[in-house]
């Protein structure tokens, strides 16, 4: 007889599934938007649909059929707390950054880093990997989703009506009672308490007509409301570039390193669970559960209150699409703990992981120290890269140490070679974390002083920020012996010590992390009061009003979508990019004006730092939590694993992440500029091919002529000005949607379509090019510049 054999299905292979059928509605929505099938207009409809009728209705079905007794109020308590946390913590930086203040959108921020996506993308996830362990955990999102949707949303809708009334000239009494209005009037709020009375009324057990009825509106839900978000997709990618990565950058690593790590150390905290084993498991549920992405229902809110709209659409895409390598990961992790992978696995891979990062870390120091020191005008004269000069020479001291560490045998500990690398890795991880703060400070007293003070100030810091490592090792070295026998699961060059190191790691690293952050607070805030800075005057949604003064000379090419004013102005016109004299007094102190005759050659690239400042905050929460986690003697299985995978990438990676930022950057002369274009033509498409002078049209001829002839000079003065694309400015240029609308405003062109012939004809000519070469002319937000 023949032998049936039956496919086995592993979780992650349910978890694939669940994720491929999310992420292909998404697609589809976006195909659709992308392809007209659906217009702008005809989404309204179903924007209505989602936010007034299924999300209300699964809420109150979710809220309604939830049995209170079956409650681990402890876990619940625990996730409680750490929602909370996160929730008030974004609320409040978000509004102390912002200036003028603006409770709407801190409030969007707040519920963009607790919501998650439980029913759409959670709830498929949970199953398939705790289908046959603990089913009940499935049921676990039904508790967990009424924490946002009935104790933390209803804060930020409170904030979001505020807000809205904010700008109608009203009395405090009438602001009152139009908020309390509008609160009680929001479908997704009402129905979140109606839910609660309801299951009280009925018993978790409401009427079969009503169940049917809202059932069929619930189970819309899902599909709609992805469908819906790839949809609204569409036209918000190309927003996520240069300046406009910060935001969303920020709110995505909250959401999706943040969040997950304070649920799970709260779970431990509060032991949670009946015994070690089950804290352990809901420890690892809650840090799962925190990598879902945000729920489509925030981009609902936003088309309600008509606030931010392009910046949560794109945050939520980018947000969706991040979070599934790291949920796959957690998958893994989880997977290969119930196959019963040792602890010894883990430490061997570890070890092998430590040694090609920090080969790879290696070689980025070398090329970023020449970059440096003989490269680019020697960066390392600039104050903002001296700092991350230091950065550069700490990791290299730690990548080495690193690389003596995974050679040693652990049964000499103690030897000459063991402290050469003890020494190594700590002088170096330590200092990178001060010189981190360093370079925030940096760039705070560069937007409030002059350079003169920021260079005192630097003075002291090369002993402190040097000084102190060597002090902290040194004591080390004489009160705390090393491990004769160090344990397998010990296996990780951060803690080669134990507790004692790892106690150390996480008071410097709270310091340091302190110190990082409230620099860039105080950065951004210091910043605002000039300029509004954002995406809250975008055309979708004019929330705040433009400032008095729109006079500028450079802009972001981001802000073609948003009229957003940044920091700085520079004026192009000499043929250098040099801060704008005209400007008033206080703009002196703007992110390029901390010299008011600055050269582009002199750039102190903030934004580039600005942007290594991020990442290397969530390198140094991720140590803390490993610190942390090191203190309360946890094993090297599961999260924890991937924690300390995730914390050498991170860390003795941070020059790999400096690379990426400053290593192909053109201002290292004409080797820069070469392995850029060597970089672009290898990523990007190849450039297009224009016709020679003999093929060139009767047309295309006559309006070179003409429009040289006539129309170059004014044109050129009207829309030519020197933008921001990425992280890097671009002198005279502009975009083919400026170009066409001068057409049409200087009567050359009736329409638009007729405006584009007209560009690539002169394109074709060669009047105007593209910045890059590899696009033709189009009425898009693409950047063109007038051939010299």
């Amino acid at each position: 007889m023949d032998e049936i054999v039956v496919s086995k299905t592993t979780p992650t292979d349910n978890l694939y599934l669940a994720l491929a059928q999310c992420f292909a509605i998404i697609l589809c929505g976006y195909v659709a938007g992308r392809l007209g099938i659906i217009r702008r207009s005809e989404a309204n409809g179903l924007n209505t649909f989602v936010g007034t009728f299924t999300l209300p209705s699964l809420i109150f079905l979710s809220l309604a059929k939830l049995d209170f007794g079956l409650v681990n109020w402890r876990f619940l308590l625990a996730v409680t707390l750490a929602k909370s946390c996160v929730f008030f913590i974004v609320l409040v930086i978000s509004m102390l950054v912002s200036k003028p203040w603006n409770p709407g959108r801190s409030a969007l921020f707040a519920i963009f880093a607790t919501q998650s996506n439980d029913f759409a993308i959670g709830y498929p996830m949970i199953d398939a990997l705790y289908h046959n362990t603990h089913p009940e955990y499935s049921a676990y999102l039904y508790l967990m989703a009424p924490i946002s949707l009935a104790i933390l949303n209803p804060i930020g809708f409170v904030l979001l009506e505020i807000a809205k009334r904010r700008n109608q000239e009203q009395s405090n009494w009438s602001l009152f009672i139009a908020t309390v209005k509008g609160i009680a009037l929001n479908p997704v709020l009402a129905m979140t308490v109606l839910g609660i009375i309801g299951n009280l009324i009925f018993s978790h057990s409401i009427p079969a007509i009503l169940s049917a009825i809202l059932e069929v509106f619930g189970n819309a839900f899902s599909a709609s409301a992805l469908f819906l978000l790839g949809l609204m997709m569409v036209g918000k990618i190309h927003t996520l570039r240069g300046i406009a990565l910060l935001i969303p950058g920020i709110l995505i690593s909250v959401k999706l390193l943040v969040l997950p790590l304070v649920i799970r150390e709260s779970v431990i905290l509060l032991n949670a669970g009946i015994n070690c084993t089950d804290t352990n498991d809901l420890s690892t549920y809650g840090f799962l559960y925190g990598t879902i992405p945000t729920a489509p229902a925030l981009f609902v809110f936003t088309l309600r209150y008509n606030v931010d709209i392009d910046l949560i659409a794109s945050a939520m895409v980018a947000c969706t699409f991040l979070s599934a390598p790291l949920m796959f990961i957690s998958a893994k992790m989880i997977d290969a703990v119930s196959s019963g992978i040792s602890p010894q696995d883990y430490a061997k891979q570890l070890n092998a992981f430590s040694l090609d990062t920090s080969a790879a870390a290696t070689a980025a120091c070398i090329w970023l120290l020449i970059c440096f020191l003989a490269l680019g005008g020697q960066k390392y004269k600039r104050l903002t890269h001296r700092c991350t000069l230091c950065i550069i020479i700490a990791q290299l001291a730690s990548a080495v140490g690193v690389i003596i560490w995974t050679k040693i045998d652990t049964s000499n500990a103690g030897d000459l070679l063991w402290y050469v690398q003890f020494v190594l890795i700590v002088v170096g991880v330590y200092a990178s974390r001060f010189w981190t703060a360093v370079l925030a400070a940096t760039i705070l007293f560069l937007s409030s002083r002059t350079e003169d003070v920021v260079k005192n100030v630097q003075k002291w810091c090369f002993p402190i920020a040097w000084g102190g490592p060597l002090l902290i090792v040194s004591i080390m070295c004489l009160f705390a012996s090393p491990e004769k026998s160090l344990e397998i699961d010990r296996r990780n060059p951060n803690f080669q010590l134990g507790s004692t190191q790892a106690a150390t790691s996480m008071l410097v690293l709270i310091f340091c992390f302190v110190v990082t952050l409230g620099c860039l607070i105080l950065q951004q805030r210091y910043q605002r009061r000039t300029s509004i800075v954002g995406y809250s005057t975008l055309p979708d949604a004019p929330l705040i009003p433009e400032p008095t003064n729109t006079n500028r000379n450079v802009r972001d090419v981001e802000d073609l979508v948003s009229s957003t004013a940044l920091p700085c102005e520079f004026d192009c016109s000499n043929g250098s990019c040099t801060a704008n004299e005209e400007q008033p007094p206080h703009h002196q102190n703007s992110e390029y004006d901390a010299s008011a005759n600055r050269s582009e050659s002199d750039d102190l690239q903030i934004l580039r730092h600005q942007v290594l400042l991020i990442l290397l905050l969530c390198s140094m929460f991720i140590g803390l939590v490993l610190s942390i986690g090191t203190l309360l003697l946890e094993q090297m299985t599961g999260i924890y694993a991937e924690l300390a995978f995730l914390d050498v990438a991170l860390n003795f990676g941070q020059s790999l992440i400096a690379f990426a930022i400053f290593g192909l950057d053109p201002g290292l002369g004409a080797l820069g500029c070469w392995l850029r274009k060597v970089c672009r033509t290898w990523c990007a498409a190849k450039e297009i091919e224009l016709p020679e002078e003999v093929d060139l049209s009767p047309e295309a001829k006559m309006i070179r002529e003409q429009f040289a002839r006539c129309h170059l000079v004014e044109c050129r003065a009207r829309i030519s000005m020197c933008r921001r694309r990425l992280l890097q400015v671009y002198e005279g240029v502009f975009t083919g949607k400026s170009l066409v609308d001068w057409l049409i405003e200087a009567n050359v062109a009736h329409d638009r379509e007729e405006a584009v012939r007209y560009g690539r004809c002169l394109l074709d000519s060669r009047v105007l090019r593209h910045v890059d070469g590899t696009e033709h002319f189009q009425d898009r937000d693409i950047l063109y510049t007038f051939r010299t």
